[in-house]
């Protein structure tokens, strides 16, 4: 989870992946801000719950991104076939 300070206000961001849909969504709010009773995120594609709280700060989907093209370093990436016969 990050932060970041401005005027009081903490915006945090959370990072879940999603094993269903192999997808990584980026879930964010304003810590600080008025809560609502309810606040749900569900995966666009799949409807995975991907985030649920009550008395919470409204949650949005602020990014995604397709975990088989977003790879996290420890593997080497090709974009094209080198397999020789």
């Amino acid at each position: 989870m990050t932060a970041t300070q401005s005027k009081g206000l903490s915006y945090r961001k959370i990072e879940v992946d999603n094993a269903v849909c192999r997808r990584r969504f980026h879930i964010a709010f304003e810590e600080g801000q008025a809560p609502v009773a309810e606040t749900k995120v569900e995966c666009p594609h799949c409807g995975v719950t991907l985030f649920h709280a009550q008395n919470h700060p409204q949650a949005i989907l602020s990014r995604e991104e397709n975990l088989v093209k977003s790879p996290d370093g420890s593997r080497t990436t090709l974009n094209e076939c080198h397999f020789l016969k």
